[in-house]
């Protein structure tokens, strides 16, 4: 079976890992969001508990959105292409970013929220790409 290049390469398996890690670190802060909008008991444990998983989240998206831009780099000429991938993983880190930042001013759950509803849908769009054959993520 024949390989594309672009997949010869040793960023195969430190992006894809860091890329989906980051996703599932974001569906766990936003559980643990839930949990501190809907719960009335352990707020200071489910405070915690989303603040650490919404860090570890968007550390790992940022890594992964980093060594997917050195590995595009490598394979490609251009660290970005603007593939619907691409710029649909650029959307996640952006809408994650918005929720990191108003997490660390401390504004009201209430108004992280609606961006991070609108993080997790970009987070399942981008992973449908995955399944439209389109672009340059699809081998």
């Amino acid at each position: 079976m024949n390989m594309p290049h672009e997949l010869g390469s040793i960023l195969i398996i430190i992006h894809p890992p860091l890329a989906i890690l980051g996703y599932l670190f974001t569906f766990l802060a936003a559980w643990n969001m839930g949990k501190l909008l809907f719960r009335r008991k352990d707020r200071k444990r489910d405070n915690r508990d989303f603040g650490l998983s919404l860090a570890v989240a968007w550390w790992l998206t940022f890594l992964g959105l980093v060594t997917g831009m050195i590995w595009a780099q490598v394979a490609w000429g251009s660290f970005w292409s603007w593939d619907p991938k691409e710029t649909a993983a650029l959307a996640v880190f952006v809408t994650l970013t918005i929720v990191y930042v108003m997490n660390l001013r401390e504004l009201p759950l209430k108004v992280q929220a609606p961006f991070m509803a609108v993080n997790i849908l970009s987070i399942l769009y981008t992973i449908s790409i995955s399944f439209l054959s389109i672009g340059l993520h699809s081998f």
